[in-house]
């Protein structure tokens, strides 16, 4: 196949998109094309394994380049799923859970289903908080044998 007479842009213009990608995926996917386009890659095969891509990667580019453009290699792609909760959401939990007002991960699985209409199981409870870095909140141990006003006696007897 003459890759050369397929792709449309210049080697120049292919040069000049490669050097303006921040995105290091984007800036593959035109270094792909490019090295067809200059006949340094025989196959797209061999254009694949130049950039460290595999095989198969390579022929998707090929495919989205032939359908849609250089434009759709490069294109901005959407944000990474960050979850269920919104800002705001995350924020209200925050808030509840600074009021102790929640006891365990049922309690925060009510209260995100209650409130916000949020469904999870307890594992995923578990792992927005972990997520959120919200860890769980105890007082300190007491020894069995202490007495229950022992410490505040001991405090204003010594103490001047």
């Amino acid at each position: 196949m003459d890759y050369a007479t397929k792709i449309t842009q210049t080697i120049d213009q292919l040069q000049q998109i490669e050097k303006q990608q921040t995105n290091v995926t984007n800036r593959d996917y035109v270094r792909f094309i490019r090295l067809l386009k200059e006949r340094k890659a025989n196959s797209q095969m061999q254009a694949a394994q130049l950039i460290n891509l595999g095989l198969r990667q390579g022929q998707r580019i090929w495919a989205k380049y032939l359908s849609e453009g250089i434009d759709a290699l490069i294109e901005v792609r959407s944000q990474p799923y960050i979850g269920k909760l919104s800002f705001t959401q995350i924020s209200h939990l925050r808030q509840f859970l600074h009021d102790d007002q929640a006891h365990s991960l049922a309690d925060v699985q009510a209260y995100l289903a209650g409130s916000h209409g949020v469904i999870y199981t307890i594992g995923g409870v578990s792992a927005v908080c972990k997520r959120l870095k919200i860890k769980k909140k105890t007082g300190q141990p007491v020894h069995i044998r202490q007495l229950p006003n022992a410490v505040e006696d001991y405090k204003k007897n010594s103490l001047p």
